[in-house]
Formats: structure tokens, C-alpha cells, sequence
């Protein structure tokens, strides 16, 4: 049994956490719970498979992270007896015409013989897309993937954080200082790693979202992630409710106080995407994401001889959890599915 000590309670701390803690070592979480953690504001999109990103390393580690997740999350929730609200319930991808639409499907279709659990991706008619999420737009052509999905990132957290006490782990909402720490030192402080290393360099991006509800008939059943045109992305977190995000803000700054500017534009968004119902703001979320070089998480050890996670970016709930099973695999001397020299660059 090895003593580890880790610093940052977001999804990279918890989940390496809860591996090593159900490996049986001796592990102490030390998170001072900051307003603007990127894991909790997240929306919790987990779909791959859509992105044109061809960072082959990058895209290892994302699909790796889908490919984990149901197993990962039943064994969870076994566990604790907690939901997480992961969901596989597809995914409607939006596109602006019929010729994009179609580059996109051969796009997307040609990744499924590598990876088998995005399931089904077909081209939707706009009777499927009313019939697969009734509020939402038929006015742009779209794409179905079958396996994408969704989580939420504080129910996550809640979750990892009952298991690692269950598994004997030790949960400190408190700061700590890196060189008071006991055994093996894991820093994973996200936006706010620069407090105590410059190494790697990380930075952060203010990412808002805007949380809403819709009148009019509440589907059935529940809906599909909706993935829209550039970077806007809709789920739903209950009946009738929705998030929808997000704006990029390139920041040195560590405010999370929302902007009225990106709220407006964040309601004109929604009533873009859901033209035919009277929409309600609720509130807005604030999450700081950190980035790393060429946005390629960073794992490994530093000069400083710290191992620190950091950077996951908009990706950390994808990665997270498959981050956290392999760092626990590296640190106890066992085989890795993934080759994490890749990222200790």
C-alpha cells in the first residue's frame, strides 16, 4: 500500500482518487471547493466521436474515456447508490445545409468500426427530429449518433466522493501547501495550478451557460443531446428544462459573476433552437476550464517531481474518469491501456 496525497477535488482529483483508494491504498483528497470549478458547471456532453479535431492522442484519450463510461458509472452507482444522471440518450447533431449534413455522416459513420459504442449514426428527416426531441427546431439538417450522452458533473463529484470515503479515502475541504504533503503528491488544482507551479503552463477560458425553462408539453421521454451549429450545445437537465452554452472567453481573470451580454445572447441562441415555445431564464453558470499546450491534457510528472493532471479542457468529464483508472494503473506499477508518455510532454 502506497500513501498518495492529491490536490484538487475536481473530476481528474476525485476519479484518480476513487481508483487508487479501490486499489487499496492509502489516499487524502484536499479540495478547497472554488466557485468556478469547471467539473460541476460543466453541461457534461459526452460525444467523441463528432469532433473534427485531429489530434490523434487527444482523440485516443476521449474515446477511451466514452468507451469506459458505462461500465465505469454501474459500477459507481452499485456502490454508492447514488445517481450520477448519465444518460445514453443519443445525440442530434445540427448542421447548416444538406451538403455539410452529408460530409459530416461519412465524417462520423467512418469512426465506427474503431469504435463500435457510439452505436447507430444515421441522417435524420425532420419528422425524426420532432419525433426524437418535439421543442426543438426541424429547420437544419441533421445527424443521430446513437451513443452519445450526457452526465452531471456535481452529481458525478458527489458520487466519487462517497466511494473514496467508502473505500477508506479521505476527503479535506481545506487548502493544503504541496511540499506539507504526505507520500506521492498529485496536483491537480485546474485553473488555479499556477498558484503553486508554472509547470506545465496552463491557462483558462470563462465558459457561460445558460439554464432555462421552456413552456409547452413536456416530452415523454427523455431527449437527445443536441449538439447545434459551431460550438453551441443544449441539454436537458429536467422536464422542460434545459442548459445551453457556451461562450469562450480567453481569461486571466478568476470572476465568475455572470455577463449580462452572454446571457442575451445565450436566450436569442435558445430561441434559435426552440422557436415555437415562450423560454424562461433561470440562472447562469460560471466554470473556469484549463488548457494546456496545443489543448492536450497534460499527466505526468513535472520537474518539480509533482505528478500533475491538468488541461482537460471542455473534454474533462469525457476523459476524467478513464484518466483517473490509468493514472491509478501508472502509479501502482500496472499495464495502461493508454500510453501516457503521450501526455507527460
Amino acid at each position: 500500500m502506497s500513501t498518495f496525497t492529491i490536490i484538487g477535488g475536481g473530476i481528474a482529483g476525485a476519479s484518480i482518487a476513487y481508483h487508487l483508494a479501490k486499489s487499496n491504498h492509502d489516499v487524502t483528497v484536499y479540495d478547497r471547493s472554488d466557485a468556478g470549478q469547471a467539473t460541476a458547471a460543466s453541461a457534461g456532453i459526452i460525444c467523441p466521436w463528432i469532433s473534427q479535431r485531429r489530434n490523434k492522442k487527444w482523440y485516443s484519450l476521449v474515446t477511451e474515456g466514452a468507451r469506459y463510461y458505462p461500465d465505469f458509472i454501474r459500477e459507481l452507482e452499485a456502490k454508492t447508490k447514488q445517481s450520477t444522471d448519465f444518460r445514453r440518450n443519443g445525440a442530434i447533431c445540427l448542421f447548416k445545409d444538406k451538403h455539410i449534413q452529408q460530409l459530416a455522416y461519412e465524417r462520423i459513420s467512418a469512426k465506427q468500426e474503431g469504435s463500435p459504442e457510439m452505436g447507430e449514426v444515421r441522417k435524420l428527416t425532420k419528422e425524426e427530429v420532432k419525433k426524437m426531441h418535439p421543442h426543438l427546431t426541424d429547420y437544419y439538417p441533421a445527424v443521430y449518433v446513437e451513443g452519445g450522452g450526457q452526465i452531471s458533473g456535481r452529481s458525478l463529484l458527489n458520487a466519487l466522493k462517497e466511494a473514496i470515503i467508502y473505500y477508506g479515502g479521505k476527503w479535506i475541504n481545506q487548502t493544503i501547501a504541496p511540499d506539507s504533503c504526505e507520500g506521492t503528491v498529485i496536483y491537480t488544482a485546474g485553473a488555479w495550478s499556477g498558484e503553486y507551479y508554472s509547470n506545465p503552463d496552463v491557462r483558462h477560458q470563462r465558459a457561460e451557460l445558460l439554464h432555462l425553462k421552456i413552456d409547452g408539453k413536456a416530452p415523454m421521454k427523455q431527449t437527445p443531446v443536441v449538439m447545434g451549429l459551431g460550438p453551441m450545445y443544449i441539454v436537458e437537465t429536467d422536464l422542460n428544462q434545459y442548459a445551453i452554452g457556451t461562450t469562450h472567453e480567453d481569461t486571466e481573470d478568476f470572476s465568475i459573476t455572470p455577463s449580462i451580454e452572454n446571457q442575451d445572447y445565450l436566450h436569442g441562441e435558445a430561441q434559435r433552437y426552440f422557436p415555437d415555445t415562450e423560454i424562461h431564464d433561470q440562472f447562469m453558470s460560471v466554470g473556469l476550464r484549463p488548457f494546456t499546450r496545443d489543448s492536450l491534457p497534460y499527466i505526468g510528472y513535472t520537474k518539480d517531481g509533482v505528478f500533475v493532471v491538468n488541461g482537460l479542457g471542455s473534454t474533462g468529464l469525457t476523459c476524467g474518469p478513464v484518466i483517473g483508472r490509468e493514472v491509478a494503473a501508472y502509479l501502482s506499477g500496472k499495464e495502461t491501456v493508454l500510453n501516457l508518455n503521450d501526455y507527460a510532454y
